[in-house]
């Protein structure tokens, strides 16, 4: 995770208010990733849900922001995807194009499942990635320029929380443009 950190010139807590009323705080980083040239993927390369994502360039390589952050954890030793479930629960460790969906080790699968039981069944409102190293796990929101909050975050929250998962291994990674207050 420190790769990605030094990338935010600092931690800032993110107040959360949960479906219960609670508050709780999680870190956020404002992180701006360079954008690719391009800067979108060419229509009918996927599903225009896809082609209308802003692309960001790794080493040279253009991507969406959430294999980004994957990229970046990856330098510090984590395992991660991008939990696309937008899409149907896929899960990615590269560009949707370029490669098929992988499926979760039995840990990190056991935990998703856990905290999509406690969301009623529901992946909506799930964190875009999922990563773990040596036991340990982290959950990190992307919010990319254009972005907005949604809904269904706080109710994952809470089931994360309800299956085990702590505030501290819960991450938003902003975009600079991005009003926290709203």
């Amino acid at each position: 995770m420190e790769s990605l950190v030094s990338l935010a010139p600092s931690i800032d807590p993110r107040p959360v208010t949960l479906p219960d009323g609670s508050t709780i705080s999680i870190r956020a980083l404002r992180i701006a990733f360079s954008r690719a040239t391009p800067d979108r993927l060419p229509e009918g390369t996927l599903p225009r849900t896809y082609t209308s994502k802003p692309l960001v360039s790794v080493n040279g390589a253009a991507m969406f922001g959430e294999l980004a952050i994957v990229r970046w954890l990856e330098k510090d030793g984590w395992d991660a995807v991008w939990m696309d479930t937008f899409h149907g629960a896929k899960f990615w460790k590269a560009m949707p194009h370029k490669t098929l969906p992988v499926a979760l080790p039995p840990a990190a699968r056991l935990l998703y499942d856990a905290i999509r039981s406690a969301n009623g069944g529901k992946a909506s409102g799930a964190f875009d990635v999922m990563a773990w190293r040596n036991g340990e796990f982290a959950f990190l929101e992307y919010k990319g320029e254009g972005d907005r909050p949604n809904r269904n975050e706080a109710k994952w929250i809470a089931a994360a929380l309800a299956a085990g998962v702590l505030p501290t291994q819960l991450w938003v990674v902003l975009h600079p443009s991005i009003d926290t207050d709203r």
